[in-house]
């Protein structure tokens, strides 16, 4: 008996939050869907195409960047001197 009661009652709960959910869509303002369809079509959105493209130009320059900076060193015509260590 007592199940029986607990699931009607949370039945009745669930029923309850549903009719609000459902009034709640009802009335709704007509301005709320206008909002969302404003939204893609504004003009600030970033081009998320145009910003993959730049991010690997600017890979590219710093792969090339290090592959100079790695032949130099390769080269011997940079030397690297470390001085002030202590011996211990």
């Amino acid at each position: 008996m007592k199940s029986l009661r607990y699931l009607n009652s949370v039945l009745t709960v669930i029923a309850v939050l549903l009719s609000l959910n459902l009034w709640t869509i009802w009335t709704m303002s007509p301005v709320a869907p206008s909002v969302a369809t404003r939204a893609h079509a504004q003009e600030g959105l970033p081009n998320a195409g145009a910003q993959r493209g730049q991010m690997i130009d600017l890979l590219r320059q710093q792969v090339k960047s290090t592959d100079e900076m790695a032949s130099l060193l390769k080269s011997g015509k940079v030397k690297v001197i470390v001085e002030g260590l202590d011996k211990k």
